[in-house]
Protein backbone atom coordinates (compact mmCIF):
# COMPACT_ATOMS: atom_id res chain seq x y z
CA UNK A 1 0.00 0.00 0.00
CA UNK A 2 1.45 3.28 -1.04
CA UNK A 3 -0.41 5.72 1.17
CA UNK A 4 -1.08 5.93 4.86
CA UNK A 5 -4.69 6.91 4.15
CA UNK A 6 -5.32 4.36 1.44
CA UNK A 7 -7.97 1.73 2.12
CA UNK A 8 -7.77 -1.85 0.90
CA UNK A 9 -11.49 -2.43 0.83
CA UNK A 10 -13.03 -5.78 1.64
CA UNK A 11 -12.46 -7.31 5.07
CA UNK A 12 -10.17 -5.97 7.73
CA UNK A 13 -6.73 -7.36 8.45
CA UNK A 14 -6.22 -8.86 11.94
CA UNK A 15 -6.83 -6.30 14.67
CA UNK A 16 -3.30 -6.84 16.01
CA UNK A 17 -1.76 -4.69 13.26
CA UNK A 18 -0.02 -1.72 14.90
CA UNK A 19 1.05 1.43 13.14
CA UNK A 20 4.51 1.11 14.67
CA UNK A 21 6.53 -2.15 14.64
CA UNK A 22 7.41 -3.71 17.99
CA UNK A 23 10.96 -2.28 18.28
CA UNK A 24 9.64 1.23 17.73
CA UNK A 25 6.88 0.74 20.30
CA UNK A 26 9.45 -0.48 22.81
CA UNK A 27 11.65 2.52 22.06
CA UNK A 28 8.67 4.80 22.56
CA UNK A 29 8.16 3.35 26.04
CA UNK A 30 11.76 4.13 26.92
CA UNK A 31 11.38 7.67 25.61
CA UNK A 32 8.23 8.13 27.66
CA UNK A 33 10.07 7.03 30.81
CA UNK A 34 13.42 8.71 30.24
CA UNK A 35 12.68 11.21 27.46
CA UNK A 36 13.16 14.99 27.59
CA UNK A 37 10.63 17.15 29.44
CA UNK A 38 10.27 19.42 26.40
CA UNK A 39 8.66 16.61 24.40
CA UNK A 40 6.06 16.10 27.11
CA UNK A 41 5.46 19.82 27.39
CA UNK A 42 4.93 20.14 23.62
CA UNK A 43 2.36 17.33 23.63
CA UNK A 44 0.50 18.91 26.54
CA UNK A 45 0.45 22.31 24.82
CA UNK A 46 -0.89 20.80 21.59
CA UNK A 47 -3.64 18.97 23.46
CA UNK A 48 -4.57 22.18 25.27
CA UNK A 49 -4.84 23.98 21.91
CA UNK A 50 -7.37 21.39 20.70
CA UNK A 51 -9.34 21.99 23.93
CA UNK A 52 -9.50 25.76 23.49
CA UNK A 53 -12.96 27.16 24.30
CA UNK A 54 -15.17 28.33 21.45
CA UNK A 55 -18.27 30.49 21.58
CA UNK A 56 -20.13 28.97 18.64
CA UNK A 57 -19.72 25.62 16.92
CA UNK A 58 -17.00 25.34 14.28
CA UNK A 59 -17.50 23.54 10.97
CA UNK A 60 -14.38 22.04 9.37
CA UNK A 61 -14.52 20.67 5.83
CA UNK A 62 -12.10 17.90 4.83
CA UNK A 63 -11.47 17.86 1.09
CA UNK A 64 -9.80 15.11 -0.94
CA UNK A 65 -8.97 16.48 -4.40
CA UNK A 66 -8.09 13.04 -5.77
CA UNK A 67 -9.42 9.52 -5.26
CA UNK A 68 -5.95 8.12 -4.57
CA UNK A 69 -6.01 9.34 -0.95
CA UNK A 70 -8.79 8.38 1.41
CA UNK A 71 -9.87 11.71 2.86
CA UNK A 72 -12.35 9.78 4.97
CA UNK A 73 -9.50 8.46 7.12
CA UNK A 74 -8.30 11.99 7.87
CA UNK A 75 -11.86 13.13 8.62
CA UNK A 76 -12.26 10.17 10.97
CA UNK A 77 -8.90 10.80 12.66
CA UNK A 78 -9.70 14.48 13.23
CA UNK A 79 -13.15 13.62 14.59
CA UNK A 80 -11.61 11.13 17.01
CA UNK A 81 -8.99 13.68 18.10
CA UNK A 82 -11.58 16.39 18.78
CA UNK A 83 -13.79 13.94 20.71
CA UNK A 84 -10.81 12.76 22.76
CA UNK A 85 -9.57 16.18 23.82
CA UNK A 86 -12.71 18.30 23.93
CA UNK A 87 -15.59 18.18 26.42
CA UNK A 88 -18.30 19.34 23.99
CA UNK A 89 -20.01 17.25 21.33
CA UNK A 90 -18.39 16.39 17.99
CA UNK A 91 -20.29 15.48 14.82
CA UNK A 92 -18.70 13.64 11.88
CA UNK A 93 -20.81 14.42 8.80
CA UNK A 94 -20.12 12.35 5.68
CA UNK A 95 -21.69 14.02 2.64
CA UNK A 96 -19.62 12.10 0.09
CA UNK A 97 -20.43 8.37 0.18
CA UNK A 98 -17.45 7.43 -2.02
CA UNK A 99 -15.63 4.14 -1.45
CA UNK A 100 -14.53 4.60 2.17
CA UNK A 101 -17.34 6.26 4.13
CA UNK A 102 -16.78 7.34 7.71
CA UNK A 103 -19.13 4.62 8.97
CA UNK A 104 -16.67 1.97 7.82
CA UNK A 105 -13.72 3.80 9.36
CA UNK A 106 -15.60 3.99 12.67
CA UNK A 107 -16.87 0.43 12.44
CA UNK A 108 -20.54 1.44 12.82
CA UNK A 109 -23.68 1.38 10.70
CA UNK A 110 -25.79 4.53 10.43
CA UNK A 111 -29.52 4.16 9.82
CA UNK A 112 -30.50 7.80 9.29
CA UNK A 113 -28.94 10.66 7.34
CA UNK A 114 -28.70 14.41 6.90
CA UNK A 115 -31.35 14.07 4.20
CA UNK A 116 -33.72 12.86 6.93
CA UNK A 117 -32.94 15.97 8.99
CA UNK A 118 -33.64 18.15 5.94
CA UNK A 119 -37.00 16.45 5.34
CA UNK A 120 -38.29 17.15 8.84
CA UNK A 121 -38.78 20.23 10.98
CA UNK A 122 -35.56 21.91 12.14
CA UNK A 123 -34.55 20.35 15.47
CA UNK A 124 -34.96 22.62 18.48
CA UNK A 125 -32.77 20.60 20.86
CA UNK A 126 -30.09 17.94 20.88
CA UNK A 127 -32.57 15.49 22.39
CA UNK A 128 -34.74 15.96 19.29
CA UNK A 129 -31.93 15.20 16.85
CA UNK A 130 -30.04 12.49 18.79
CA UNK A 131 -32.30 9.63 17.58
CA UNK A 132 -31.17 10.40 14.01
CA UNK A 133 -27.49 10.15 14.91
CA UNK A 134 -25.18 7.14 15.13
CA UNK A 135 -23.14 7.12 18.35
CA UNK A 136 -19.49 6.28 17.66
CA UNK A 137 -17.98 6.78 21.10
CA UNK A 138 -18.25 9.23 23.98
CA UNK A 139 -18.93 12.76 22.65
CA UNK A 140 -18.73 11.64 19.00
CA UNK A 141 -21.65 11.04 16.64
CA UNK A 142 -21.84 10.19 12.93
CA UNK A 143 -24.38 11.22 10.33
CA UNK A 144 -24.11 10.35 6.60
CA UNK A 145 -25.36 12.80 4.03
CA UNK A 146 -27.70 10.25 2.49
CA UNK A 147 -29.06 6.83 3.53
CA UNK A 148 -27.40 5.00 0.61
CA UNK A 149 -24.05 4.82 -1.14
CA UNK A 150 -25.15 6.55 -4.34
CA UNK A 151 -25.48 10.04 -2.89
CA UNK A 152 -29.07 10.50 -4.04
CA UNK A 153 -31.39 12.50 -1.80
CA UNK A 154 -29.15 15.39 -0.77
CA UNK A 155 -28.68 18.56 -2.78
CA UNK A 156 -27.11 21.91 -1.98
CA UNK A 157 -30.36 23.46 -0.77
CA UNK A 158 -31.15 20.56 1.57
CA UNK A 159 -27.58 20.61 2.87
CA UNK A 160 -27.71 24.31 3.71
CA UNK A 161 -31.14 23.99 5.28
CA UNK A 162 -30.12 21.12 7.56
CA UNK A 163 -26.52 21.99 8.39
CA UNK A 164 -26.97 25.18 10.42
CA UNK A 165 -29.81 23.96 12.69
CA UNK A 166 -27.89 20.73 13.30
CA UNK A 167 -24.33 21.96 13.81
CA UNK A 168 -25.31 24.43 16.54
CA UNK A 169 -25.62 21.49 18.95
CA UNK A 170 -21.95 20.55 18.47
CA UNK A 171 -18.69 22.20 19.42
CA UNK A 172 -17.03 20.90 16.24
CA UNK A 173 -18.58 19.47 13.08
CA UNK A 174 -16.16 17.68 10.72
CA UNK A 175 -17.62 17.47 7.21
CA UNK A 176 -16.14 15.00 4.75
CA UNK A 177 -16.35 16.44 1.26
CA UNK A 178 -14.80 15.09 -1.93
CA UNK A 179 -14.17 15.51 -5.63
CA UNK A 180 -17.12 13.26 -6.50
CA UNK A 181 -19.78 15.61 -5.15
CA UNK A 182 -22.02 17.64 -7.49
CA UNK A 183 -20.49 21.08 -7.96
CA UNK A 184 -23.27 22.99 -6.17
CA UNK A 185 -23.22 20.69 -3.16
CA UNK A 186 -19.41 20.75 -3.02
CA UNK A 187 -19.47 24.57 -3.10
CA UNK A 188 -22.11 24.65 -0.36
CA UNK A 189 -19.91 22.49 1.86
CA UNK A 190 -16.99 24.85 1.29
CA UNK A 191 -19.08 27.98 1.84
CA UNK A 192 -20.47 26.65 5.12
CA UNK A 193 -17.08 25.77 6.60
CA UNK A 194 -15.10 27.92 9.00
CA UNK A 195 -11.87 26.18 8.00
CA UNK A 196 -10.63 23.60 5.50
CA UNK A 197 -8.34 20.57 5.53
CA UNK A 198 -7.12 19.48 2.10
CA UNK A 199 -5.66 15.96 1.96
CA UNK A 200 -3.45 14.95 -0.96
CA UNK A 201 -0.61 12.66 -1.91
CA UNK A 202 2.91 13.95 -1.38
CA UNK A 203 3.51 14.01 -5.12
CA UNK A 204 3.54 16.51 -7.96
CA UNK A 205 -0.02 15.58 -8.94
CA UNK A 206 -1.13 15.80 -5.32
CA UNK A 207 0.18 19.34 -4.92
CA UNK A 208 -1.43 20.34 -8.23
CA UNK A 209 -4.70 18.96 -6.90
CA UNK A 210 -4.33 21.08 -3.76
CA UNK A 211 -3.84 24.15 -5.94
CA UNK A 212 -6.98 23.40 -7.90
CA UNK A 213 -8.99 22.98 -4.71
CA UNK A 214 -7.76 26.33 -3.40
CA UNK A 215 -8.47 28.01 -6.74
CA UNK A 216 -12.02 26.67 -6.59
CA UNK A 217 -12.52 28.04 -3.07
CA UNK A 218 -11.24 31.46 -4.10
CA UNK A 219 -13.29 31.45 -7.32
CA UNK A 220 -16.39 30.89 -5.19
CA UNK A 221 -15.70 34.26 -3.57
CA UNK A 222 -13.73 33.18 -0.52
CA UNK A 223 -10.55 35.23 -0.73
CA UNK A 224 -9.67 34.37 2.88
CA UNK A 225 -9.61 30.63 2.27
CA UNK A 226 -5.76 30.26 2.25
CA UNK A 227 -5.57 31.68 5.77
CA UNK A 228 -8.25 29.20 6.88
CA UNK A 229 -6.74 26.16 5.18
CA UNK A 230 -4.48 23.36 6.37
CA UNK A 231 -2.94 20.97 3.84
CA UNK A 232 -1.98 17.43 4.82
CA UNK A 233 0.39 15.74 2.38
CA UNK A 234 0.39 11.98 2.73
CA UNK A 235 3.56 10.00 2.10
CA UNK A 236 3.57 7.73 -0.94
CA UNK A 237 6.01 5.17 -2.26
CA UNK A 238 9.61 6.18 -1.68
CA UNK A 239 11.30 7.53 -4.77
CA UNK A 240 8.14 7.53 -6.89
CA UNK A 241 9.09 10.86 -8.49
CA UNK A 242 12.75 11.80 -7.96
CA UNK A 243 12.37 15.01 -9.99
CA UNK A 244 9.63 16.40 -7.74
CA UNK A 245 10.83 19.36 -5.65
CA UNK A 246 8.88 18.67 -2.47
CA UNK A 247 10.69 21.33 -0.41
CA UNK A 248 9.92 23.95 -3.03
CA UNK A 249 6.25 22.92 -3.14
CA UNK A 250 6.00 23.18 0.64
CA UNK A 251 7.57 26.65 0.62
CA UNK A 252 5.15 27.72 -2.11
CA UNK A 253 2.12 26.59 -0.10
CA UNK A 254 3.35 28.17 3.11
CA UNK A 255 4.10 31.38 1.23
CA UNK A 256 0.37 31.70 0.53
CA UNK A 257 -0.38 31.54 4.24
CA UNK A 258 -1.47 27.89 4.23
CA UNK A 259 -0.67 25.53 7.08
CA UNK A 260 1.18 22.44 5.82
CA UNK A 261 1.70 19.10 7.53
CA UNK A 262 3.23 15.83 6.33
CA UNK A 263 1.76 12.50 7.39
CA UNK A 264 3.91 9.39 7.12
CA UNK A 265 2.89 5.83 6.36
CA UNK A 266 0.99 3.98 9.08
CA UNK A 267 0.69 0.19 8.93
CA UNK A 268 -2.53 0.19 10.93
CA UNK A 269 -4.33 2.60 8.60
CA UNK A 270 -3.02 0.81 5.53
CA UNK A 271 -4.00 -2.67 6.67
CA UNK A 272 -7.39 -2.10 8.32
CA UNK A 273 -10.66 -0.33 7.62
CA UNK A 274 -11.79 0.30 11.20
CA UNK A 275 -9.50 2.73 13.02
CA UNK A 276 -8.32 1.75 16.49
CA UNK A 277 -6.61 4.85 17.97
CA UNK A 278 -4.62 2.64 20.34
CA UNK A 279 -2.86 0.98 17.41
CA UNK A 280 -1.97 4.07 15.39
CA UNK A 281 1.67 4.99 14.94
CA UNK A 282 2.99 7.52 17.41
CA UNK A 283 3.82 9.91 14.58
CA UNK A 284 0.25 9.66 13.30
CA UNK A 285 -1.13 10.59 16.73
CA UNK A 286 1.21 13.56 16.95
CA UNK A 287 0.52 14.86 13.44
CA UNK A 288 -3.27 14.50 13.64
CA UNK A 289 -3.37 16.30 17.00
CA UNK A 290 -1.29 19.14 15.57
CA UNK A 291 -3.54 19.37 12.51
CA UNK A 292 -6.60 19.48 14.77
CA UNK A 293 -5.10 22.27 16.87
CA UNK A 294 -4.04 24.29 13.83
CA UNK A 295 -7.29 24.00 11.88
CA UNK A 296 -9.30 24.89 14.99
CA UNK A 297 -7.14 27.96 15.50
CA UNK A 298 -7.64 29.01 11.89
CA UNK A 299 -11.40 28.44 12.14
CA UNK A 300 -11.60 31.14 14.81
Amino acid sequence: MGQVLESRGGGDAPAAVHGDPLPRRAGRWLVRVFGPVDDVRSAVETGAAVQRPIVTGRRIAVHGPRDGVDGGAMAALLSLAFAHYRQDRVLALDVDPGTAPLARRFGVRARRSLADVADGNPPDSFDAVEPLLCAVRERLWLLPGTPGDDGNGLDARAYRGALLPLSRFFGVTVVRSGSGLPAKLRDSVAAGAHAHVVVAEETRDGVVGVGRTLDRLIAAGDDSSPSRTVVVLVAGEAGSDPTFDLAGALDLLRGDGIGVFRLGRDRHLSATSVIDPRRLARATHTTVTRVAAEVLRRSL
